[in-house]
């Protein structure tokens, strides 16, 4: 009987460190698998980080960026098309427009809805760019980031070209659409992007985009990162026009609140640099 048991004890304790060793092998096998799966999740969120920037679909291509926006900028100038059109009577290539352009002797005031698309045998050829706003409000250019109409929040905004920005400062809702150039024609576009200042919120600031009565989407400017207060949307449709676009933003200026990151109640932005496709007649 005492050699049987010290058989079961030998038996038990080969047993209890072939335990010993599966657990600890099952722990490392944890731990590897554990860190591979750690791998595999930052590589592929260091990839949408990336991905995010430029997202495809079938008929839609958007490019959005924060922090220095050149590249994204330029990107979307190269999906628009060469060249920039300048004059009237012009086929393919894109419009841009970035505010400058304003003679100083309009700077804030009330810009007329067709500044940038005046008719007539007088009007500026080189301000007859196919792009007019409606629906509400009062649009004005800037040389102070509008200081003047909102000094508690003119410090949030900076210009991304020259020194002159834009924006509706009285309605956080109104409409961009689009004409033949020098002419009043009712035209589409494919695709439209905009260079926005201080957009804090993800979900603050969109474009809604429409042929006629369909709406083609909604799509939202990234919020700005710590390097820059510069956001950039742009959207391309390959199959569908646009005739008119919905720009929706949380704040109004005039209200002369703070911004948000100031403690304000609301996340005011503004805007630069427009860029479109050629307007072609419906």
């Amino acid at each position: 009987m005492h050699q049987l048991k010290s058989g079961e004890d030998i038996t038990r304790r080969y047993a209890s460190h072939l335990l010993l060793i599966w657990e600890a092998n099952f722990s490392f096998m944890k731990y590897v698998t554990l860190m591979f799966v750690m791998v595999c999740l930052m590589s592929c969120k260091k990839y949408m980080q990336n991905a995010t920037s430029v997202v495809t679909s079938d008929d839609v291509i958007v490019v959005k960026g924060t922090g220095d926006v050149h590249d994204k900028v330029d990107s979307f100038r190269h999906l628009l098309g060469d060249p920039l059109n300048m004059a009237t009577g012009v086929v393919g290539g894109r419009r841009e427009i970035n505010w400058d352009g304003v003679p100083d002797s309009m700077v804030g005031k009330a810009l007329p809805d067709n500044f940038f698309n005046p008719v007539g045998g007088d009007a500026p050829v080189a301000r007859q760019r196919g792009l007019v706003y409606s629906a509400g409000g009062e649009f004005r250019v800037s040389s102070a980031n509008f200081a003047e109409v909102n000094s508690q929040a003119a410090s949030q905004f900076a210009a991304f070209s020259g020194n002159k920005t834009f924006a509706n400062i009285s309605s956080n809702l109104w409409e961009v659409g689009f004409d033949v150039a020098g002419e009043s024609r009712a035209a589409t576009i494919k695709g439209f992007g905009v260079v926005l200042s201080d957009v804090d919120l993800a979900n603050s600031t969109s474009l809604e985009f429409f042929n006629d009565q369909k709406s083609l989407g909604k799509f939202f400017a990234p919020a700005h990162d710590a390097a820059t207060s510069f956001s950039f949307l742009g959207v391309y449709f390959k199959n569908e026009r646009i005739t008119l676009i919905q720009v929706s933003h949380d704040g109004i200026l005039s209200d002369g609140q703070k911004d948000i990151s100031d403690g304000g109640a609301h996340d005011l932005i503004v805007m630069d640099d427009f860029l479109y496709s050629e307007p072609v007649a419906r």
